[in-house]
């Protein structure tokens, strides 16, 4: 197949029946992007799953939520940004300045495991049969060093019996300060105006829970321990943001403007954590915003979440599972209700 570098374009070319087709970044794209279509699509950049240009120093995540068709159905989602700790200090993959350019943003790149250097290399990742037809695709993801000398690099895989998730395994790279965490934060809820944060008893309203909250900064983080979130089937953690709308495309947050403004289906965003993996640290975090990032238009219908994580302590090989579905919480197994 020809090498493309608009995903609209691949998205239409490829066949999206019978056995996967996967998106491989050198294999069928000359742009920094994976999936399967019909599922996820995940990019670093400069692969772009929007028109319009995109924050560096995250990994980007779509999914097919558009009924026009348009872009093989497909937009933006969240982006996943890494925050990894060191004695205290945070580092912000999205924040902080490149080493190479002095432009906000870390550099990702794929390609080589021990690089640990920006390279322009496009890495198809690793496909490997799973057994009963089952295909997983691994890209190793490497990161630019933080200004608190955490250097770490993820793997990311997608499962052809799991298209709508993404695993991310953790590892500190060998010339890494010792790390306390490194976070992975789900960054922008108010996209698609999540406001139920479901966990094992109950469904957190952000309406309740950030009642008095105004201004344009962030809210205060909200922490929920193990205890607190749910266990599904096989005894995996799960906790899923859901928006309170049923017609979300109705809205437009801005006059005269398509900025910010969501255009598809009600989706849950979710974070699993494997029954195996699960330590007693474990918890669910997120904040909140009253008005869009960088301005101060008041999100319509009010405070909505915003950052959302699932986080423990620091060890190396450590994993969290992101998904983006048009199932329910309750569909997930959630037993909670609002």
């Amino acid at each position: 197949m020809r090498r493309i570098g608009v995903l609209i374009v691949l998205l239409l070319t490829l066949n999206l029946g019978g056995a996967a087709e996967w998106i491989r970044a050198g294999h069928n794209t000359n742009a920094p992007v994976w999936g399967i279509p019909g599922g996820l699509i995940w990019a670093i950049p400069p692969g772009k799953l929007r028109p319009q240009g995109e924050p560096r120093g995250l990994i980007r995540v779509g999914y097919p939520v558009l009924t026009n068709g348009a872009n093989g159905g497909y937009d933006l989602i969240n982006f996943i940004a890494v925050e990894p700790i060191v004695q205290g200090q945070r580092g912000f993959s999205e924040l902080e300045l490149s080493q190479t350019d002095r432009k906000p943003g870390k550099l990702f790149w794929s390609g080589a495991e021990t690089s640990t250097s920006p390279t322009n290399q496009l890495s198809p990742g690793t496909l490997r049969q799973l057994g009963s037809g089952i295909e997983e695709l691994t890209v190793t993801i490497g990161i630019e060093r933080f200004e608190n000398g955490a250097a770490v690099q993820l793997q990311i895989s997608q499962r052809t019996d799991r298209p709508d998730e993404l695993r991310l395994v953790v590892q500190a790279r060998p010339d890494s300060a010792p790390l306390d965490y490194c976070i992975l934060t789900a960054t922008m809820g108010n996209w698609i105006r999540a406001r139920q944060l479901w966990l094992r008893d109950q469904v957190i309203n952000s309406l309740r829970q950030y009642r008095e909250h105004r201004d344009t900064s962030f809210a205060a983080h909200s922490i929920y321990s193990l205890k607190q979130l749910s266990r599904i089937s096989g005894g995996d953690v799960l906790v899923a943001l859901a928006s309170d709308e049923s017609n979300p495309a109705a809205v437009h947050p801005f006059r005269h403007s398509d900025s910010w403004y969501y255009g598809g289906q009600p989706v849950t965003q979710y974070w699993r954590k494997p029954a195996a993996t699960v330590r007693p640290d474990l918890r669910a975090v997120v904040n909140a915003r009253y008005t869009y990032w960088q301005s101060k238009q008041p999100i319509p219908g009010g405070v909505a979440f915003e950052n959302f994580e699932l986080n423990e302590r620091y060890y190396p090989g450590q994993e969290f599972s992101f998904g983006i579905t048009r199932q329910t919480p309750a569909q997930l197994g959630i037993k909670a209700r609002p």
